[in-house]
């Protein structure tokens, strides 16, 4: 009677129940959030020959910046270059509740990429990748779309707006063009310097060797020959099919290195390599007021370049929402200068 009154174990025993509560969901469950971050992830890998736009965004609002940066690409591809791109029916919420959970993601994550068939990308000039680390996007961008004046083309636009109800995007943080992108090796960031900077620069930088890589040790008069004058051809030509200016002239540079998840160069080696490919005599460093700012990125295992213009510090590095917060500050206090003169 006594073994009467004990209260029995579950089915499978306390042992099997400490056993499931290990095991958790073996990393098979994730909630919506996760599951669309991981859908978007998903081929999204920047190649060596790409062109496009580093985006970086608020933390954890890269959906919200992913949309609003396509629409803003889309609004000025029209204006810019007259292509209209017809964007995606969002669903409405009550179809999303009616809809499983995996099928309202793939809805999300066309809405932003606006998926088409293999037929219709050749003509998708706009694809939107999310990077695997927090913040960061990149727009792959086709011709005719020229990724340095269109991002220039709408930093000097934002300039104008008077209001923050004005602000196209309120998660978008700083653009970066990109004009080429290589491999993040040391012949790679060669390459790719080479062939961005040879339209500007001339390339006939004093370390320079026969196989067209960096060597600060070799004596000058092996690697330079006619220093000064209009460019003699390069050990090695540039990749691709740059045509290479006859007269260069003496502009002033600056080079703005940003390295994320990649730790096998450092910022200082490619500070050196890039502009130990530049005639120093013609083009001098100038870090708070040059001609020419070369921004240089390195994500992973891909390097990319490109050429702007001086003003990029004027124009707040190319960050969307500071510029529209300096433009609203500027009209508040040009609104507010002929009171204060009245008194």
């Amino acid at each position: 009677m006594a073994d009467g009154g004990k209260r029995k174990d579950a089915p499978g025993g306390g042992e099997q129940q400490n056993k499931k509560k290990k095991t958790g969901n073996a990393g098979k469950w994730k909630t919506t959030h996760q599951q669309t971050k991981m859908a978007i992830m998903k081929d999204s890998v920047p190649q060596a020959g790409d062109t496009g736009i580093w985006v970086t965004c608020a933390r954890h609002q890269e959906l919200k910046a992913g949309r609003e940066v396509i629409e803003l690409f889309n609004e000025y591809a029209e204006k810019i270059y007259g292509i209209k791109i017809e964007e995606p029916k969002a669903a409405s919420t009550a179809e999303e509740e009616e809809d499983d959970i995996e099928a309202a993601i793939q809805k999300e994550v066309d809405a932003m990429n606006t998926k088409k068939t293999p037929a219709e990308n050749e003509n998708q000039i706009f694809t939107l990748m999310k990077m695997n680390v927090d913040c960061l996007l990149f727009v792959k961008t086709k011709a005719p779309i020229e990724p340095v004046e269109f991002v220039r083309r709408i930093c000097l636009d934002a300039k104008e707006i008077s209001r923050h109800d004005q602000m196209k995007c309120r998660y978008v943080n700083r653009f970066t063009p990109v004009t080429v992108m290589g491999k993040a090796t040391e012949t790679g960031i060669v390459e790719v310097a080479k062939e961005t900077l040879s339209p500007f620069l001339d390339l006939s930088g004093k370390r320079i060797t026969e196989a067209g890589e960096p060597n600060a040790d070799r004596p000058d008069d092996e690697n330079v020959e006619g220093e000064g004058d209009a460019p003699t051809p390069a050990p090695v030509a540039p990749k691709g099919d740059v045509a290479q200016p006859q007269d260069y002239k003496p502009l002033t540079y600056a080079l703005r290195p940003t390295i994320r998840n990649h730790n096998k160069l450092k910022r200082d080696f490619i500070i050196n390599e890039v502009a130990g490919l530049v005639n120093s005599d013609l083009h001098k460093v100038n870090l708070s007021s040059p001609d020419k700012v070369v921004l240089i990125d390195l994500y992973q295992s891909v390097c990319s370049m490109s050429v702007v213009d001086g003003d990029w510090d004027n124009l707040k590095k190319y960050n969307l929402f500071e510029i529209y917060n300096q433009a609203v500050k500027d009209s508040a206090a040009a609104s507010a200068a002929p009171e204060k003169g009245d008194e």
